[in-house]
């Protein structure tokens, strides 16, 4: 999960002269206790908490 960090920062430091609009990072949260992670993987998975699945946080969920 490091590396991806570390690749991701690398790639938007050589990318920001050219962006034109904001880096809007997409957010997973697990509904019953609020966690909320990066989503870093193609699944979702479940809460480390709590165990419920994790779902895509939506911007009207803030």
């Amino acid at each position: 999960m490091f590396e991806q960090a570390v690749e991701f920062s690398e790639a938007f430091r050589r990318g920001a002269s050219r962006m034109q609009g904001s880096l809007v990072p997409a957010l997973k949260v697990c509904p019953p206790c609020r966690t909320v992670h990066m989503i870093a993987a193609p699944a979702l998975g479940t809460c480390a908490a709590c165990g419920a699945e994790m779902r895509v946080l939506d911007p009207t969920d803030v």
